[in-house]
């Protein structure tokens, strides 16, 4: 299977330039130009701060999540723009008109899993200006398909555990019962939740039915998989033309919740496994994958079993954890986007540093404070946590968004707690009167800006 994208524009794009000669850098470097960073999320200051190093000027949407970036000192501009969930089609012609008028915009990068793939669906009307920082479509769809993706996996003998695709309750309860409990159950969708969790464990038939006495509202298909124990290890890789380029691989040690379903909050980087290498390299082989990623799996340290989880092809959560460890996936994405060898201009990979421990900590907070206010946890198990917290924190190699040299989006976040300061630092709403708002616009910008209005 190859999934190499069928749109001439983009192929040309990911080749043009290229060769095996070239691939160690020289005149094939990206010049600098003005970046959109689409997904206001937390990796999306990890990626202003590595192309502000390079030369770039950064832009950065206003929406897609928690926000702050636009705070960075990295940072030079932010265009607010309508909610992506609520009218995507829209967005699309208002990142069209905006990317005309903007033509020193070379670069667009989708940081969250909605902007991916809208730009997925609408990239043959993207400027030919403006080059996308992507994955294919194709590729895109096939593993944001997570039946498809383990059935991709199971194919080529990549451990998978058994699951199930369930659309309504009576076929939830069945399909729990072939697949015998524990059990997890995930939403589709890697924003999506369900009853407020990236996933439920469930540990027996009269679990299910407490927990989900009914088919949970705003879900049209729920994933079942049989419950697979052990640690979740992320390998972040680089690809080119559906072969490996690079690869760090982490250990999540803890995550915001005490279950451990959720988002990481502190781990650290391991030596890679050549049995998770050889997984993702035969997914990334048989889909021709031309860009950067994120696998993940269930490792049992006891045992040595391992379990796919999924394929992310996109920009991960935790993507400062390759940065810092020496994986420079922001530069392999944009050499790829404007057909450059993945590594053009940038020093020779070489392997990465295996002994590096990450927190986030503003996740960690939230995480416990979620905990306290659900009764999730215990007030023995919230001490412990609070105990981690703080030694994580003091011990930690790199913070996911804390620099003593660019403090303010986190400390931003940080206040956004507290309710006096959370109204005085609310971001700007979309005005559909003024699509662009930003701190430095273009003429043509500012006169089409004006003429809106």
């Amino acid at each position: 299977m190859n999934l190499r994208s069928r749109n001439p524009r983009r192929n040309a794009r990911q080749t043009q330039g290229y060769s095996p000669e070239t691939a160690g850098g020289g005149p094939q470097t990206v010049p600098p130009h003005s970046v959109l960073l689409l997904g206001n999320y937390r990796p999306a200051l990890e990626i202003a701060r590595r192309l502000s190093a390079l030369g770039h000027k950064v832009i950065v949407g206003s929406g897609g999540g928690e926000g702050a970036t636009e705070y960075s000192r990295h940072v030079q501009e932010m265009w607010t723009h309508r909610d992506v969930k609520q009218n995507p089609a829209q967005l699309c012609q208002d990142l069209i008109g905006f990317l005309g008028d903007r033509e020193d915009i070379r670069t667009v990068i989708p940081v969250t899993e909605e902007f991916a793939v809208l730009l997925a669906r609408c990239e043959h009307q993207i400027p030919e200006t403006a080059a996308l920082a992507s994955p294919s479509a194709e590729i895109i769809e096939l593993f944001n398909d997570k039946m498809q993706a383990l059935q991709l996996a199971g194919s080529l003998a990549v451990p998978c555990h058994a699951n199930a695709l369930v659309r309504n309750h009576a076929d939830l309860i069945a399909a729990a019962g072939r697949i015998g409990y524990p059990l997890t159950i995930r939403p589709f969708g890697t924003t999506a939740r369900i009853a407020g969790r990236k996933a439920l464990i469930i540990r027996s038939c009269e679990h299910l039915i407490c927990a989900l006495p009914s088919w949970p509202a705003g879900h049209d298909e729920l994933l079942l998989q049989l419950y697979a124990s052990g640690q979740r290890h992320n390998v972040y890789f680089a690809a080119q033309d559906g072969e490996l380029a690079g690869v760090v691989e982490s250990r999540i040690n803890r995550t915001d919740r005490a279950d451990g379903t959720g988002l990481a909050v502190d781990g650290q980087t391991v030596p890679p496994s050549p049995e998770l290498v050889e997984d993702t390299q035969a997914l990334v082989r048989a889909t021709g994958y031309h860009g950067i990623g994120l696998a993940q799996f269930i490792v049992d340290a006891a045992s040595g079993t391992r379990c796919f989880l999924e394929l992310n092809p996109r920009i991960s959560g935790s993507h400062a954890v390759p940065e810092n460890a020496g994986l420079p996936l922001t530069a392999f994405a944009v050499n790829l986007a404007h057909g450059r060898a993945g590594f053009a201009g940038l020093p020779a990979w070489q392997g990465y540093d295996a002994t590096m421990r990450y927190v986030w900590t503003y996740g960690d907070i939230r995480g416990l404070k979620t905990a306290a206010a659900e009764r999730s946890a215990d007030v023995k198990t919230c001490g412990r946590w609070a105990l981690n917290l703080v030694a994580a924190a003091l011990k930690a190699d790199f913070h996911m968004t804390w620099r003593w040299s660019d403090p303010l989006p986190a400390l931003v976040l940080a206040f956004r707690q507290l309710p006096l300061l959370g109204r005085l630092l609310h971001r700007p709403h979309f005005d559909p009167a003024r699509r662009v708002m930003d701190t430095h616009c273009t003429p043509k910008a500012a006169e089409r800006a004006r003429e809106s209005s």
